[in-house]
């Protein structure tokens, strides 16, 4: 028995390959490591190509062949693979396998691969083979799968029993990689569940692999470490995130670089290191897996909001559905810093899209991972803000970072009631380490303070914390609040004369009546101005936007409808 990195007894044997081919023939490996090869250069779509090309150029393959390609496949696909090409290629190997334990390897593979309800899909389909098969291992593999908490329509506690299922079968099958995968799964469960026990799940679950690992099995270890940092970071443990990150680097390979470093943008960022967290999200940026493009693009954002004087119009609606589809939490921070992005830009219902998102965790039971998008609705829509806080009232989490955050829900939409929420919310994040969300609830606090004294420390301790990490435009608008004694700060150089290449409040309301399909001359009798004025702000809107046609405000704009 070995003594893991957490120093908890193992109960691991030594370490193996993490595949589920026993006897892979001599062509087929040469075929594996040159597909491996030119996926850890990352041309993803050389290495599906190569399988592709083993299929036709082995004349006989065994069942233990086609598993190594499916999961080579699988892993490529999770590498940025493009098209539908290997989804049809793993049903073609499906279809060809003799035994129920090959087509159970195969199923486990597309399931690896997939999102949402394919996930639970391909995963009891891979259980039913490997129950027939009688493979223990495969068993609790496919169980694991099918206990992720993605949307697939099962209840919170039926997932964390298939998970506990899943880790006593992993266990009698000791094989090393298996165990680690479903430990992982098993700490997802909980993690989403809200459990506090769940970044120490994450830890161990870390620990069960040695860092001397090939791709393949070196993935196992990765996904682990990954989790477990982002596990960390939204549970507000910053320094354990990035020593989670420092030590999945040791492993990782191929994209997993990209990985790690969105990981770290994002504690950087919440840490108030903006020219790391830059750094960070620029190495994310030049990656092929999906969604981890996204995730850079995110906290990019984020930096610019804080630190740029002009906001461009990005397609940030692609990168949080994309982002929420990689990872949940890392959608709901995307779509919070798009909702800011869009209040400072002046757009109608900046806030669009932020109670669906809310929804969608309420009908998985994620009691993780939401938070920053109600406190982002919270201090853009408090009206709309105040059902959903209730709506979530029972799914917060035990985490010291989503108690923090819930007290600062609570003390805006209580109004001037909620200095001391406020206080006991932003005291709570600065202590973690999270100065500009901090900063934004000491300023909130300052409007509501009880005495002159309360206002003064309030809105010294967010401009400190503001100035300390460079967040330009939040300490600006804290600067420009007339209730706060307006003159006692200066706005910072680069967001003084702010230009948001946003909405004037007058193109905002020709917008609003564009959108609705108001002609020209129509909006000119509404707001009392010429049809040539009313033609050059819709004109104005539309460039604004990236030239949309009028017919397309309404859903750019969010006028009618609601993007998820």
């Amino acid at each position: 028995m070995n003594e893991t990195a957490s120093g908890a007894r193992s109960f691991l044997p030594e370490t193996s390959h993490a595949s589920l081919a026993e006897n892979v023939s001599t062509a087929v490996r040469e075929q594996l490591r040159e597909a491996e090869s030119a996926a850890l250069r990352g041309r993803s779509d050389l290495g599906f190509a190569t399988l592709r090309n083993a299929l036709a150029d082995v004349t006989r393959l065994a069942d233990d062949d086609r598993i190594a390609l499916a999961e080579m496949t699988s892993m490529l696909t999770r590498w940025g693979a493009p098209g539908p090409a290997p989804w049809a290629f793993l049903d073609e190997l499906a279809a060809a396998c003799h035994s129920p334990r090959a087509r159970g390897a195969v199923f486990l593979a597309q399931a690896r691969a997939a999102r949402g309800k394919a996930m639970a899909e391909y995963g009891t389909r891979a259980l039913f083979e490997f129950t027939a098969a009688g493979d223990i291992g495969g068993q609790a593999l496919a169980l694991s799968r099918m206990s992720f908490p993605a949307d697939a329509g099962l209840s919170p506690s039926y997932r964390w029993e298939l998970a506990r299922r899943a880790l006593a079968l992993a266990k009698r099958s000791g094989e090393p990689w298996i165990i680690a995968l479903v430990a992982g799964m098993h700490a997802a469960c909980e993690t989403y569940q809200g459990h506090k026990r769940a970044p120490k799940r994450w830890r161990r679950a870390a620990s069960l692999l040695s860092a001397d690992l090939d791709a393949v099995t070196g993935e196992v270890a990765s996904l682990n470490y990954l989790n477990w940092a982002l596990t960390c970071a939204y549970c507000g443990d910053y320094p354990t995130a990035l020593e989670a990150v420092a030590r999945g680097r040791v492993v990782g390979r191929g994209p997993w670089v990209n990985k790690f470093a969105a990981v770290e943008a994002l504690v950087r960022h919440r840490t108030g290191d903006l020219d790391a967290a830059r750094r960070q999200a620029e190495v994310a940026m030049t990656g092929t897996a999906p969604g981890i493009r996204e995730l850079g693009s995110a906290v990019a954002a984020a930096v610019t909001f804080e630190t740029a004087r002009r906001l461009r119009h990005d397609n940030l609606e692609a990168v949080v559905t994309m982002a929420y589809a990689t990872s949940p939490p890392c959608g709901a921070s995307a779509a919070a810093t798009l909702a800011y992005i869009r209040h400072a830009r002046r757009e109608p219902r900046p806030a669009r899209g932020l109670p669906q998102l809310l929804r969608k965790a309420r009908d998985a039971g994620h009691h993780f991972g939401w938070e920053d998008a109600l406190l982002a609705l919270t201090e853009i829509a408090p009206d709309a803000a105040r059902d959903e806080a209730a709506a979530m009232s029972r799914f917060w989490s035990p985490h010291p970072r989503a108690v923090a955050i819930r007290a600062v829900v609570e003390g805006h939409l209580a109004g001037k009631r909620g200095w001391a929420s406020l206080i006991e919310g932003a005291d709570a994040l600065a202590g973690m380490g999270e100065p500009i969300t901090a900063g934004r609830a000491y300023h909130a606090a300052a409007r509501v303070a009880p005495s002159p004294a309360g206002l003064a420390h309030a809105r010294d301790r967010a401009a400190e914390l503001l100035t300390a990490a460079g967040a330009d435009r939040s300490l600006a608008t804290l600067a420009r609040d007339r209730s706060l004694h307006r003159g006692l700060l200066h706005v910072p150089h680069n967001q003084r004369h702010q230009v948001n290449a946003g909405l004037t409040p007058r193109e905002r309301d020709v917008a609003v009546l564009a959108a609705q399909g108001f002609t020209a001359v129509e909006i000119a009798g509404h707001l009392g101005i010429t049809v040539g004025t009313a033609r050059n702000y819709v004109m104005n809107v539309r460039r604004k936007f990236g030239s949309v046609p009028k017919r397309r405000l309404a859903q750019v704009l969010g006028i009618v409808g609601d993007l998820d």
